[in-house]
């Protein structure tokens, strides 16, 4: 049957986002703004996800305090302002940067009155520079796991999309990079899960957390090839 609704990944697959070895460099950048020990920091921003993505370490500033405090650096008021600066500059450029279908795709979806919402497990960045985007207009629900206090695949946040979208599981595809346990956690509540392939001939530079390894539905290379699925 035809799709009336669809919910998106963000990162991987509405944005290319960074790959590993960026990641990497910005978290460098960062750390030595702070003034903080670069291995440390680096590790510890790759273990701390979770708690950054669902606010249990505060907003941007807080966060990079306590994520210094924890490798034995105090930094100052001005490193700290500093370093929250660069990060939102940081996710300013990527988030910027949508992949090259991503408004086309958008606009042809809002032109079909096929409903739209986004779900992204995200730190505090992400919602803070959501409504300044120029390419969003067309989705109407954005969920991100900073606000909401978890994490995909928790099954309310696919619940609470939903919801906003007036619409039933049966009514929605979910398209994803396979991050975070996403495409089986949108599977658990009933939703057709499909997952993009991100830079195929380079999986291992993808950077992604949690990946859905054991998931082995159907694959699309293109966000277009979601179009013929909708009414």
């Amino acid at each position: 049957m035809p799709y009336r609704g669809v919910l998106f990944d963000l990162y991987g697959t509405l944005i290319d986002g960074w790959d590993v070895e960026q990641a990497r460099v910005r978290t460098t950048e960062l750390a030595r703004t702070l003034g903080a020990p670069v291995d440390a920091f680096q590790q510890l921003m790759e273990t701390s996800y979770t708690e950054r993505a669902t606010a249990a370490l505060g907003p941007l500033p807080e966060m990079l305090t306590r994520l210094c405090l924890r490798v034995g650096h105090q930094p100052s008021a001005a490193a700290i302002r500093a370093a929250s600066e660069l990060r939102l500059e940081q996710f300013r450029e990527v988030l910027g940067q949508p992949r090259q279908e991503t408004p086309s795709l958008l606009a042809t979806l809002r032109d079909r009155e096929v409903r739209v919402a986004v779900i992204s497990d995200s730190s505090s960045e992400t919602p803070e520079l959501w409504p300044s985007l120029n390419w969003t207009g067309p989705i109407q629900i954005a969920l991100f796991s900073w606000t909401e206090r978890r994490r995909k695949p928790d099954g309310e946040l696919y619940r609470k999309a939903l919801a906003g979208m007036g619409l039933g599981p049966s009514e929605c595809i979910y398209v994803g990079d396979g991050g975070s346990h996403e495409l089986s956690g949108a599977e658990s509540v009933g939703i057709r899960a499909l997952r993009i392939v991100h830079h195929p001939g380079r999986p291992d530079s993808h950077l992604q957390y949690d990946p859905d390894a054991k998931w082995g539905g159907q694959e699309i290379g293109t966000l277009s090839e979601v179009l013929p699925l909708l009414r």
